[in-house]
This record gives structure tokens, sequence and C-alpha cells, in this order.
């Protein structure tokens, strides 16, 4: 018996029946390096029960307490059913990509059972039409709820799931697998009290560590106000920030050489792999959002979770979040890279990080009554979507993958990409995940609000372009004629969609 960390139960709560709170990881494999240059489903299956041990996760259900008076448990599952949670499914003909995205899309719009373990894969066959992907190929479609794995717990696992080689990586020992009979409830109710008292204490002695840290900012944050002119910080409204989110999702995605992104960075000093990915966020919004004529004069925000290299109590890394602007305003891409690497860098990016990581030690402590009223008040009344659309208008993430090639009963991987749940106020994902030399970039969104995933691929392919073009200074002559025609100085203003010049 396990039970939720408070950080974790954030996203059980915060879970509506058009918002579901699971993350979906997306596999694409060669199947001919397999033996005899097939995979069966049977096989597959096989592979799945021989890798369940891996994690409590797989054959574990939740157990939430009446009234939610605390977190819930994980507790196995009695009834565990392998071919449940392994489903089987095929793509109809030609087998391209869009279908693929459709597919994965619906999958990824539907909630998990929480009667069971909070987590299904499906097998995907028929994918013979997609370019750079070998004839043949299948994939797999994992989700699991963010309360069980974060996004980076997410890759580890699967990787875990897979073999180094063609050939299997450890000795299968069969074990019979017995579940734990359930908690008494008279135990649960000792452990009521005991957490409870525990998480108000802790809750306080985490505001009154707080406090000195929040003075400092304070009076620094006062003295530059004093001292430099003041700005006002302005993340625009756009249709990504709305307040009613659908059930139905949308998905795409491209993929390069991770090369490329090394390859830009070195194009401007001090810039990281995250700075070219936001780089070309903004490029592929500013292109997205003109052709709209919704273009604002405003820089829209990202908000980006990053790992820090302080731990917590338990020995993790923590995590915090920062929210540069993307710049989208600026048209030149290199220009944009630049003012991304300042913003990334300076300090007080830093310290809003900071702050965000101490908000998010205090959820780990929160009774659970409170922590559950609190967020199921905040999301009926869209004050979620209030806060959230004032912090950022879309996620950005980025997780590295293995950087040598994995295997699932031979079938060598040749693509992953990730899904991330929606909420409320913040209907654009973007998720990046790099694996053996590429990078791949998916994105998710409410079908109402980006009914054309084509056309958002095709912008974040241009924006790469350019900005290739742009470091690299070896564009062609129709190249080297698109950067001089868009390029304007960073300080110059203009009005929103004044010009379709640089789209």
């Amino acid at each position: 018996m396990k039970q939720l960390s408070g950080h974790d139960s954030v996203y059980l709560y915060a879970e509506t029946p058009s918002t579901p709170g699971h993350l979906g990881l997306l596999y694409i494999y060669d199947q001919s390096t397999a033996e005899k240059g097939t995979v069966r489903f049977k096989s597959i299956l096989q592979h799945i029960d021989e890798h369940l041990d891996i994690s409590h996760v797989f054959r574990s259900r939740l157990m939430r307490m009446p009234l939610d008076v605390d977190h819930p448990y994980w507790v196995d599952d009695e009834n565990f059913d392998l071919e449940y949670h392994v489903r089987h499914l095929a793509l109809p003909k030609p087998g391209d990509w869009r279908q693929f995205c459709i597919l994965a899309a619906r999958l990824h719009s539907r909630p998990l059972d929480m009667s069971r373990p909070l987590w299904e894969m499906y097998v995907i066959e028929g994918l013979d039409n997609i370019p750079s992907m070998p004839k043949g190929s299948f994939a797999i479609y994992t989700k699991i709820h963010h309360c069980a794995v974060d996004g980076a717990a997410a890759i580890d696992l699967a990787g875990l799931f897979h073999d180094k080689s063609p050939e299997p990586d450890r000795e299968i020992i069969e074990r019979q697998w017995k579940p734990q009979p359930k908690p008494k409830l008279g135990t649960l109710l000792v452990n009521t009290l005991v957490n409870n008292t525990r998480h108000n204490f802790e809750t306080g002695f985490d505001l009154i560590n707080m406090l000195p840290a929040l003075g400092k900012k304070l009076l620094v944050k006062t003295l530059r106000q004093d001292m430099e002119p003041k700005e006002t910080i302005v993340r625009p409204e756009t249709r990504f920030n709305r307040d009613h989110v659908s059930p139905h999702r949308v998905f795409g995605g491209v993929d390069f050489p991770l090369e490329d992104i090394r390859s830009i960075k070195r194009a401007v000093n001090g810039a990281t792999v995250n700075d070219v990915l936001l780089a070309l966020c903004g490029g592929a919004l500013h292109h997205y959002l003109q052709d709209k004529d919704e273009l604002p004069y405003h820089s829209l925000r990202a908000i980006v979770p990053v790992r820090q290299n302080k731990r917590d109590r338990k020995g993790k890394q923590t995590m915090a979040v920062m929210t540069p602007p993307l710049h989208t305003q600026v048209v030149d891409p290199l220009e944009r890279l630049e003012a991304i690497q300042w913003d990334t860098s300076t300090s007080a990016a830093l310290e809003e990080a900071q702050g965000a990581k101490d908000m998010t030690d205090i959820t780990r402590h929160m009774p659970s009554f409170t922590m559950a009223l609190g967020i199921g008040m905040a999301t009926h009344s869209h004050l979620s979507r209030k806060t959230l659309a004032g912090i950022g208008n879309c996620v950005m993430t980025n997780v590295p993958g293995p950087q040598w090639p994995l295997y699932m009963r031979g079938a060598k991987l040749v693509y992953v990409s990730a899904l991330a749940p929606l909420v409320e106020g913040l209907t654009l994902m973007f998720n990046a995940v790099s694996y053996d030399g590429r990078i791949s970039v998916s994105f998710q969104s409410d079908r109402d609000i980006l009914p054309d995933p084509q056309f958002m691929e095709d912008c974040w392919e241009r924006s790469l372009d350019e900005l290739r073009c742009a470091a690299t200074q070896q564009c062609d002559e129709a190249g080297a004629k698109v950067i001089h025609k868009v390029r304007i100085p960073k300080t110059a203003k203009r009005k929103p969609n004044a010009s379709k010049s640089g789209s």
C-alpha cells in the first residue's frame, strides 16, 4: 500500500470530464528488424506481461477516501486483466500520418477508468504510408495518469519496457503475482488523523520558510522599480486561452535531427536547446496567428517546466516553472533567438521559477480535504482558467530521452512523441522529446480551437527552415531574399497584422 503525494493528487482533483489528467506516449516501430520481419500482437502482449513488475502502478488502482479527507492510496487490483489494458487496432488504408494523428487524438480524448489501474496501451497496425517511416510499421500509444508519473518519469519508465538490442536485455523469471489484501478501514482512519495533523504543521513551516525569501524578493522588486523605468508585463489573450475546453482533442507533430538544433544554438552565444525550441515555437505561433489575423502586438508567453539543481527533503530533484516571452512580435528568427536567450538567462527569470517551486512545496503538504475542495471550487468557477491565462499562452516541455536505439520484441523503435493533458485557459501544449539523434515536437489542443493541425505542422517546419537558414548563413538565393525581406529591428514598433511581409 502506497499513498499518493499531495503534489501528485493535484492532477487527480483538477480532472473534469472534458479535461482528463492523463499523459500519452506514442512509439512507432520498424518491425523489419525483428525475427522473420514481423511482430505478432500476442508476442507484444507477452512482452508487456513480462515487464509489469518494473512499477507498482501497472497492477495498482486508486482507492479514494470518503469526502477526500486524505489523499488516495494505491492498492492492488484484485481483478487485474491485462487484455483490458492492452488493445489491438489497425488504421484503414492508406495508413498515412493524418489518419494516425486523428486516431491518436481520439484515443487521448477518452478518460481512463478510475476503478482500474490508470493506464492503457493500444497496439496500432497499418502505418503503411508515413514519410520517413518504413512501410508496415506499427505503433504503440500508451496513456497513463499524471498522478502516477510525470512526463520525465513516463519516458524513463517506457525505456525500461524496451531492450537495447534486438535480443532481450534480461532473463525473464516467471512469478505468480498475488494481489495484497485491501487495507483495513480502521488503519486508514488512523493514518488520516496522523497525516492531516502532520500536513497542517508542515504547511505552516513551509509558509514560515517562504517569508524571508518573499521579503527579499519584494525588497529587490521595490528597488528595481525605483531605479529602473516601470515596465508592465502583458500576456495577450489568444484563442488558446479560452474559457471552455471541449472533450475533443487534436494532435500533430514534426521531427528533425537533433544536430540541427545544436547547430542553431551555436549561432547565439549562451543559447541552449531549450532556447532554440522556444524560438521555433515563437516563430510557428507568429506564422499561425498572423495567417488568422490574430497576431497580438505584445509577445505571447510560454509556461516552461525546468529542473533545478536543488533537491527536496526526500532527495528528489525539484521542479520549477519559467514564463519567458516567445517574442512572437519579432519577425527576424535570429533576433528572436537572441532575445529569448537573454530572457531565460537573467536572474529575474530564475527568481520567478523559484517562486513557482515554493508554491509546489506547499501543495505537497496541504491537507487533502482543503486541497480537493479548493481545486474543485477553482475549476468550477473558472478561476483556474483566469490564473493560467494570466501566466502564459501555451506550455512548452522538453524531455530528453535515450540517445541509443531501443527495441520491442526485436522491432526497432524509430519515433517517439508525447501528449499532455489540457486545462481550461491553457489549451495548447507543445512537447519535445529527443531520442537516438532526433527530436520530435508534438502538440495537442482542443479541436474547436485548432482545427487545422496540418497548418500548425507547416508553421513549425517553416520556423525551423528560417532559423536554420539565418543561423548558418548558407541560404540559397530564394532563402536569402526571404530573410532580408522579413528582417526588422527588434525595437521597431509595428501594429499587429499591419503587414503580411513576415508571413
